[in-house]
């Protein structure tokens, strides 16, 4: 293949990149129908992990009694959080990929079976309205090899 159908390849590829990303964005961003449990934590996660040049977008969130899982992309990278709250504040408990679409996951957290559950139902239908593509970045945490991981902010 030469240079210049490489070049355009590449340009295609950056520039379908930036339209699904916009378009995350514009449905990731926070709306009046956030709770404030769910501002709470899109705010953690923001004063955590956001770096001046690279800010963390963090949506949908879903919120079962003391827990919590929020989606999250940050530049090309992307995961989910595990949360919990105790005396009125969230703490993150781990991040992670689609682990935490696994009920056995949640259970070895500390999560009752009845939550856990109910936590990954309410994360299927609040991804149900993203792309497919948008939702694949939510399982990019941890799917590098383990010394690029061992480098990543969250």
């Amino acid at each position: 293949m030469n240079l210049t159908i490489r070049k355009t390849l590449s340009l295609v590829k950056s520039f379908t990149f930036a339209i699904v990303m916009m378009g995350f964005l514009l449905s990731a961003t926070s709306n009046a129908s956030d709770s404030s449990e769910q501002l709470a934590i899109k705010n953690l996660i923001s004063s955590t992990f956001d770096k001046p040049e690279l800010k963390v977008i963090t949506s949908p969130v879903v919120v079962v009694d003391h827990y919590a899982i929020a989606d999250w992309v940050q530049g090309e990278k992307g995961g989910r959080a595990l949360l919990h709250e105790t005396n009125g504040k969230w703490s993150i408990m781990a991040c992670g990929g689609d682990g935490f679409k696994d009920v056995k996951t949640l259970i070895n957290a500390g999560i009752k079976q009845s939550i856990a559950q109910q936590l990954i139902s309410q994360l299927n239908q609040a991804e149900l309205p993203l792309s497919p593509i948008a939702v694949k970045r939510f399982s990019l945490y941890g799917a590098e090899d383990e010394a690029e991981a061992s480098h990543h902010s969250h």
